[in-house]
């Protein structure tokens, strides 16, 4: 959210508050109903025959499509419900508190480029006739369900590639952070008189 809004310097003045708020909840919401469906589709073609890739790709493009509106469903009317009558400092302090917050942010951002990648995919599938057979229904094209049902997969997978990233290969630390423990540690080891070890 950092890239798209400014973020002020005290919660106060926070502009653009419920515009924030809306769209972390609407996308967390997206990528909960996509999660919890990609699970619903692996079960599903576990439980069927065949066992196949195909199988598995055109079930979890359907159930991602469809989990990603409903989440994003729920999450708006969950919204509505917490905030409704709420004061504009109680939004301008959440939303500051999301701009503040840095995994939130890294997080957005592998999430949207999963979004990204995962739009894209299906759309140079769909140019090479590579898309699944039987996505679509009477009321709803196949290409509006391969579409946000990649975003969804990407949302997913963006979710899950930053806290590998994050949390796996960095341990959940942050560069300036690790570095000033360092520097501390080392200023109290001197204090007391212990030789460092590194």
């Amino acid at each position: 959210m950092n890239t798209l809004f400014p973020h002020a310097a005290y919660e106060e003045d926070q502009r653009y508050a419920r515009t924030i708020l809306t769209l972390h909840v609407l996308s967390r919401g997206f990528t909960t109903g996509a999660t919890i469906s990609l699970l619903t589709a692996t079960a599903s073609t576990l439980l069927s025959q065949p066992r196949t890739w195909a199988t598995f790709g055109r079930k979890a493009l359907i159930s991602s499509s469809r989990g990603a509106i409903i989440g994003l469903l729920a999450s708006d009317l969950a919204l509505t419900a917490r905030m409704w009558g709420r004061e504009e400092i109680e939004w301008q302090s959440r939303a500051w508190r999301l701009q503040e917050n840095r995994g939130q942010s890294e997080a957005d951002k592998w999430v949207t480029a999963s979004e990204v990648l995962g739009v894209a995919a299906v759309v140079v599938a769909a140019r090479t006739g590579r898309l699944p057979a039987g996505l679509g229904s009477k009321r709803v094209p196949a290409m509006a369900t391969a579409v946000v049902g990649a975003a969804g997969l990407g949302s997913v997978v963006g979710t899950a590639e930053y806290v590998v990233w994050r949390h796996g290969i960095k341990r959940g630390k942050w560069p300036e952070v690790a570095e000033s423990v360092k520097t501390g540690v080392e200023s109290a080891e001197k204090g007391m008189g212990v030789k460092s070890t590194s």
